[in-house]
């Protein structure tokens, strides 16, 4: 387990709900997927490190939760505006969490 933290740290992060409208390997990308992700109000770039367990067709037109307040990370291959919230299994795996078209995107985390 990680260590306690406030409310008040909870509160900092902001996750929201985003979909999927393109995916795609960047080329010479070993790990990275390049996601396009629609917030509703605006789209960002994202890139996730999860190539070796996903391929970008099955996860375009999902509907899943997004990290959109941490600063802008460099890549090689261009900037990540975010980062996907994704859980792990026991296995190591990233599990990419599917959310019901009855939740409308952009919609927060709380």
């Amino acid at each position: 387990m990680k260590p306690l933290i406030t409310f008040e740290e909870y509160t900092k992060a902001e996750i929201r709900v985003g979909r999927i409208v393109a995916a795609t390997i960047p080329e010479g990308s070993q790990k990275l997927i390049q996601f396009t992700v629609d917030f509703g109000s605006e789209q960002r770039t994202i890139f996730s490190g999860i190539k070796e367990w996903y391929s970008p067709e099955e996860l375009v037109g999902i509907t899943t939760a997004w990290v959109t307040n941490i600063p802008p990370k460099v890549t090689p291959f261009g900037e990540s505006q975010g980062m996907l919230f994704a859980c792990d299994t026991a296995d190591g795996k990233p599990y990419v969490v599917r959310i019901g078209e009855e939740v409308p995107i952009g919609s927060e985390f709380h």
